[in-house]
């Protein structure tokens, strides 16, 4: 059991040694410009990691959407994955004056005599008493600025893998695939690696679409051209000026630096 555990360990640590592996989780930091979506923080002194938001069976790490994967730090990660006790997501349940320094803060590092039996829980670490000033800072809510941007990486992520894609010709004969969102089209032209996209917008109540210009993306993959028209068609029919902004800049990182 033991040396089984032991083969597939060492294989997968070969795995994220792999140049290709390197290559990719350098485009999702420079995407992320080179800082942890989680708290923020960059520079030399910070260790910054790539953590893969799902996982499917079968594929290498570096073959996913860029969409699938965000920057965290060596700490943000460990705590994503339940090997550190999370420092957010914590509910308050209960409150319990024990009417003197009687009890303990099962917070890790902490373990201060308090009278306030704070009983917090998180989804997937459990139940905690804590005190009262440890339980400002686990069950603050998360006002992290990249809080809209990770949403932005879901619902790319979601678009990339749970729509359907289907397979026509234009009338000159040329192959695209195409998918619909909401009521508007996105076509993608061309084979891996030269490809082309175009927007086929449909306003309510009329019956023909608005064809954009196609778009060239040489050397891209499906997987990335798939990204960037989505981008592209979210940017185009948003009415909040922040989205729009934010996608614009995401399209430009993703274009230039993938």
């Amino acid at each position: 059991m033991y040396s089984s555990q032991k083969t597939e360990m060492d294989g997968q640590r070969k795995l994220y040694l792999n140049k290709n592996w390197m290559l990719f989780a350098e485009k999702v930091k420079h995407r992320d410009k080179w800082k942890c979506l989680q708290c923020a923080r960059g520079g030399d002194h910070v260790i910054l990691q790539v953590h893969h938001d799902i996982y499917i069976p079968g594929k290498a790490p570096w073959e996913y959407a860029l969409s699938d994967c965000r920057t965290l730090c060596k700490g943000c990660h460990a705590r994503e994955h339940g090997l550190i006790e999370p420092n957010r997501g914590w509910t308050l349940i209960s409150i319990d004056d024990l009417d003197g320094l009687d009890g303990t803060c099962q917070r890790k590092g902490c373990n201060a005599p308090i009278r306030y039996e704070h009983l917090i829980y998180h989804p997937q670490w459990g139940y905690m008493v804590v005190g009262s000033t440890c339980i400002e800072y686990l069950t603050q809510e998360d006002r992290l600025l990249s809080g809209n941007l990770i949403k932005q990486y879901q619902n790319i992520s979601k678009f990339v893998h749970k729509s359907n894609w289907s397979t026509d010709f234009t009338k000159q004969g040329k192959p695209y695939i195409y998918s619909k969102y909401q009521h508007h089209i996105i076509r993608i032209y061309g084979k891996e690696g030269q490809h082309s996209f175009q927007l086929a917008l449909k306003k309510k109540g009329v019956k023909w679409y608005d064809f954009g210009n196609v778009i060239q993306l040489p050397r891209k993959s499906t997987l990335l051209v798939k990204e960037l028209a989505y981008i592209t068609l979210k940017g185009t029919i948003s009415d909040n000026e922040e989205e729009k902004e934010l996608l614009r800049n995401l399209y430009r990182e993703l274009r230039a630096y993938s």
